[in-house]
């Protein structure tokens, strides 16, 4: 049983999940849903104990256990990580993987326009 995120505090999550390739878009689409409109997405390879395909090459078999999956990352607004787990279970299937890490301290980069307006010396640039 994975625990639940943001039981013991506020605050948002960041939640890594391994999806199979062809989970992506379904998931995207859930996740814009929620309100989850910015993901990070790496394409990984990950190994198991299972043969992931069997390849055949001059009659012999060839077993390779790297499988490509896509690296999901994404920030949970505040009270919907739950909900962003679930989904994220949901299409991670039998072998993906889901973890949540909890954030102490989220940084947000300040609008271009506001830089602008900060900067004495860019505000004549401006005009």
């Amino acid at each position: 049983m994975l625990p639940q995120p943001g039981a013991s505090r506020t605050g948002p999550d960041l939640i890594i999940a391994h999806l199979p390739n062809h989970a992506f878009e379904p998931a995207r689409t859930e996740l814009a849903d929620l309100g989850v409109l910015r993901i990070t997405i790496s394409e990984v390879h990950s190994t198991s104990m299972l043969p992931a395909v069997t390849l055949r090459y001059r009659g012999a078999a060839l077993e390779t256990h790297l499988r490509t999956e896509l690296r999901l990352e994404c920030v949970a607004p505040e009270g919907e990580a739950p909900a962003v787990l679930d989904v994220l279970c949901a299409y991670a299937g039998r072998s993906g993987q889901v973890a949540v890490l909890d954030i102490e301290e989220l940084h947000r980069p300040r609008a271009a326009e506001q830089v602008f307006m900060a900067d004495p010396r860019l505000e004549s640039a401006a005009q």
